[in-house]
């Protein structure tokens, strides 16, 4: 089974997600007949990128915009992910979306099994979810079907609700697709937001490697209902969120 990973080139992980990337690529734990093929780096502009990292310390959140700084310039000085890719001899694709004509022409020729989307904000249209032989996943921030949209890991944080992930198939709805793992993380130890991120990944990568070696032995049919209308979904905090959230002696 052939397995293309996708994830953004800076992202607010605090190690830019390479200790997922370090454990998942690594041939001595993938599942016996998995390899991966490939992985894909989204470009996120720089000016994006510097806009929220400079805006975020006066939103409120200075630690996630120390941590995107961060992860910005490993990115674009020596990617320590590239190197690591590069030594065990997998190809790194660029690109600004799997949406993109040249990006849906280079995977019409190499024709991956499975596409697996490790948390980026990439919306996947109906292109892209077509031309894998297996089917797409993803990486979701939230213990779905009830933590849906974007940073749910710090809404359920904040409001004192379990802090997990979830590895779902794609499809055209946004967080919808059967679920294949959920997992909790411990996050009561934790006084700041950008510790949960970082714990996360590491729980990820073993899951992540559980559901590669239980979709290469029983296939696209394997997975749980998820429901997919009639609950709500969570946007980035404003900034008078933020200030409420600190007020309470939560670090972001």
């Amino acid at each position: 089974m052939r397995v293309v990973y996708v994830t953004s080139d800076v992202t607010y992980v605090r190690d830019n997600y390479l200790h997922l990337l370090t454990e998942v690529t690594d041939p001595r734990r993938l599942p016996a007949g998995v390899e991966v093929q490939e992985t894909v780096l989204l470009r996120i502009p720089a000016w994006l990128v510097l806009r929220n990292a400079l805006g975020l310390p006066v939103l409120g959140a200075p630690r996630v915009g120390l941590a995107l700084l961060r992860n910005f310039l490993r990115a674009r000085c020596g990617d320590p992910r590239v190197a690591l890719l590069q030594e065990r001899g997998i190809p790194v694709y660029r690109c600004g979306s799997m949406n993109e004509p040249a990006t849906l022409e280079h995977f019409r020729q190499r024709v991956p099994d499975l596409i697996v989307n490790l948390r980026t904000r990439n919306i996947y249209k109906k292109d892209i979810l077509g031309l894998p032989r297996i089917g797409c996943i993803n990486i979701h921030h939230g213990l779905l079907p009830d933590h849906r949209g974007t940073m749910c890991d710090l809404w359920a944080w904040a409001e004192g609700r379990p802090v997990g992930f979830t590895i779902h198939w794609m499809n055209e709805k946004i967080d919808d697709g059967r679920l294949l793992a959920r997992r909790e993380i411990d996050a009561a130890k934790f006084s700041a937001y950008i510790d949960i991120p970082m714990a996360s990944s590491r729980v990820e990568a073993g899951a992540l490697l559980d559901v590669l070696r239980l979709i290469h032995e029983k296939g696209a049919g394997v997975g749980e209902p998820n429901r997919a209308s009639g609950l709500p979904h969570t946007r980035n905090p404003t900034y008078a969120q933020i200030q409420a959230m600190r007020r309470r002696g939560l670090r972001l």
